[in-house]
């Protein structure tokens, strides 16, 4: 099981995840939102996964490092013709953000993998009916 520093379990649990769509859908962890339940049932999807590349174990890299992550990420879900939105992970005062993609259906043994092998400390389940959670990856 992996350790989380306290400091960045906060920050995860107090991001905004955004979906990029028009308009965007901005969701918490923990709160419902009704948009973001709309959008995942007009795809029949019945979960999604928010998932990033970016900064390996919350360590800062390089953009060109981190957008060459971010298409090995897409390489992934396309390969797998999921459904998926551009979307960004980002602190509430502007000071981080990451890119990042919200996935259907992708199956959360899947998303631990993939979080697994991009070295991501968590990732966020989407239920279509209820509050995203943050999942804290396994090594």
């Amino acid at each position: 099981m992996s350790t989380v520093d306290s400091a960045l379990l906060g920050a995860y649990q107090a991001a905004d995840y955004v979906v990029l769509d028009d308009p965007p859908i901005v969701f918490q962890i923990g709160v419902e939102h009704q948009g973001l339940s709309l959008l995942l049932l007009s795809f029949g999807a019945e979960s999604a996964s928010f998932l990033t590349a970016w900064n390996p174990r919350s360590g800062p890299l390089s953009a060109d490092e981190n957008l060459d992550r971010q298409m090995r990420l897409l390489d992934l879900i396309e390969s797998e013709r999921l459904n998926y939105f551009v979307g960004r992970g980002e602190s509430s005062d502007g000071n981080w953000a990451e890119d990042s993609y919200l996935i259907f259906d992708l199956d959360p043994k899947t998303a631990m993998e993939w979080a697994r092998a991009f070295e991501q400390n968590a990732w966020v389940w989407v239920p279509a009916l209820g509050a995203a959670e943050l999942v804290i990856t396994e090594y």
